[in-house]
């Protein structure tokens, strides 16, 4: 049985500005790098296997702080990559519903039917996510595998692994540096934590 180990990177620039982010880039701050610290601190716990992680920016920053305390390898992988946000890359929402407000509307409320100009749609990210895990399940055998990556792109994953519809996404929460433990099992994957932020307690932030 293989055990992931599924996390988002810590907090950015363009977090704390309300920009969307997509496969554009910002950096960590500082106190992104402090939660990705005591991520990287909690998965000391677990005796993790390997490490892939996404391979824009934000991601590689969180996952070779990961790499570094548990003295493993990343692999970077295009397949684990946050949505392509396409024309609303770099914007605020208010931003986006000033010059796309009916497909804001969309999104908001039937987020799979959403086409947001040059952007990628739930389904293809869906899709290419369930691929990358189903490829990594049947690589390893009875591993702990970190994969690091963005808080669409696990949304979407979550969803996609209990069957859920896409337009569920708004009912998953995934904060920066989120913990979410799958197992996957003889019958199929388990959720067995989400959403945990557990290690950023008793932090004070600057």
């Amino acid at each position: 049985m293989n055990r992931f180990f599924i996390v988002r990177h810590g907090e950015t620039f363009w977090n704390i500005d309300g920009r969307t982010q997509g496969h554009g880039d910002s950096k960590l701050t500082e106190n992104g790098i402090k939660q990705a610290q005591r991520l990287a601190k909690k998965l000391s716990n677990y005796d993790i296997d390997y490490i892939y992680s996404s391979d824009l920016g934000r991601t590689i920053q969180t996952s070779e702080m990961i790499s570094n305390t548990l003295s493993k390898k990343i692999e970077y992988r295009e397949d684990l990559r946050e949505i392509n946000f396409g024309k609303w890359e770099g914007l605020t929402i208010e931003e986006i519903k000033k010059d796309y407000s009916d497909i804001y509307t969309v999104w908001r409320n039937e987020p799979h039917n959403a086409l947001i100009p040059e952007a990628e749609n739930l389904y293809k990210l869906k899709q290419r996510l369930l691929n990358c895990v189903n490829e990594l399940n049947e690589k390893h055998e009875n591993s702990n595998i970190v994969l690091v990556s963005h808080g669409m792109s696990i949304k979407v994953l979550l969803l996609s692994l209990l069957e859920s519809e896409l337009s569920n996404i708004y009912r998953i929460k995934q904060d920066n540096t989120a913990l979410n433990i799958v197992e996957f099992r003889n019958y199929g994957p388990v959720i067995i934590k989400t959403n945990d932020t557990s290690h950023l307690e008793g932090e004070k932030y600057e």
